[in-house]
């Protein structure tokens, strides 16, 4: 996937502040994304590792041009942890529909679930909810 990430203040486009992403997903868990600015270009690594029922270990990395400012970089993730923040309200409280009603402005979230079930077969372990009071999974 590609995208163009445009700023502006007050409605004024500041261009050298642009940002052209290339994003590919390898299989479920590695995301690569890689960023050219006018201060230079790198890469952003991050890995989604399930380690137990409802509990995963996301890990990131970021490679930069050498002349990139370490700061640089250390804002740019503090930015992503913020972001993570956000969607794990959303992560936490969703409801999987396996017909969901969608625009078509959606459609990306379909591609994306059968992209996503090549890794899934009928015998894959089923996560079941837990009773109440049962501390066993």
């Amino acid at each position: 996937m590609t995208l163009h990430l445009a700023n502006s203040v007050l409605g004024f486009k500041l261009q050298f502040l642009d940002v052209h992403l290339n994003s590919d997903q390898i299989g479920p868990s590695v995301v690569i994304l890689r960023f050219k600015t006018i201060f230079g270009r790198g890469a952003w690594l991050q890995t989604v590792v399930p380690e137990e029922p409802l509990n995963q270990r996301m890990t990131n990395y970021i490679f930069a041009d050498w002349w990139i400012p370490t700061f640089i970089a250390a804002i740019m993730l503090k930015g992503m942890g913020i972001q993570i923040d956000r969607d794990m309200n959303v992560w936490s409280n969703k409801t999987y529909l396996s017909k969901p009603l969608l625009v078509k402005e959606d459609r990306l979230i379909l591609e994306h679930r059968r992209w996503y079930s090549q890794f899934y077969s009928e015998s894959s372990q089923k996560f079941t909810i837990k009773k109440e009071n049962d501390l066993t999974w």
